[in-house]
């Protein structure tokens, strides 16, 4: 069995999943952007082993059901090309929902990204809750010393939230709507529903949007 040929050159594409295509799942979303790159002939590298697999990675999964305005995912590729010239084609072949922002060259001895993700930051906003009452949510949260939260892989165990998340501040030109900056990444990570549930609104109607993911690498 012959070996891929290994990479040369690593990019990064930063897009904005929104509209119906937030309903898309993580690994639905991977099988898409393979196709995508396919269709324009980016000349991906592949995975050793018997079932090679295309080098794209993301940032962070999205949950179903949230957009997100500011997505990145890196690929890597087994021949050089201009990545200016290839946001055309890319942006020609996404269907509604998907939008490129910006395609670039990155450094291909980075760490991956999940290993830099520092923080994410979300836009929660609910139908049919008072500016006011919102306010008490958000200060009746952050007043806590720790919120004790059943551990997602292990619901016998329980972690503290309140470390986790670093703000919530109220939104005065969008009624009803809160900024939430979260701890996300491999070191530690806070799922925005669980701070929704902490905050006793789960069950409130309400959209979630993730506006950018904060990374700690050097200036690219």
């Amino acid at each position: 069995m012959t070996n891929p040929p290994p990479p040369v050159q690593r990019l990064r594409l930063t897009y904005s999943k929104t509209g119906d295509a937030r309903y898309i799942g993580h690994l639905d979303l991977a099988r898409f952007w393979e196709r995508v790159f396919r269709r324009v002939d980016l000349p991906l590298a592949y995975s050793h082993g018997f079932n090679p697999q295309p080098r794209i990675q993301f940032a962070s999964a999205l949950p179903v059901g949230v957009a997100g305005l500011r997505e990145m995912l890196d690929a890597w590729l087994t021949r050089r090309i201009e990545p200016e010239a290839w946001i055309e084609p890319i942006a020609r072949n996404l269907p509604p929902g998907f939008a490129i922002l910006d395609l670039k060259e990155v450094p291909l001895k980075l760490p991956a990204m999940q290993a830099s993700l520092r923080q994410a930051i979300y836009r929660v906003c609910w139908q049919g809750i008072s500016q006011e009452a919102l306010a008490a949510r958000v200060a009746a949260t952050l007043a806590q010393d720790e919120i004790q939260r059943p551990h997602f892989k292990k619901p016998h165990k329980t972690y503290d939230l309140r470390p986790r998340i670093v703000a919530i501040e109220l939104l005065p030109q969008a009624p009803g709507c809160v900024r939430m900056t979260l701890l996300a990444g491999s070191q530690s990570n806070a799922r925005v529903s669980e701070v929704i549930d902490a905050m006793g609104l789960s069950d409130t109607p309400h959209a979630i949007v993730r506006e950018r993911l904060i990374l700690d690498e050097p200036e690219l």
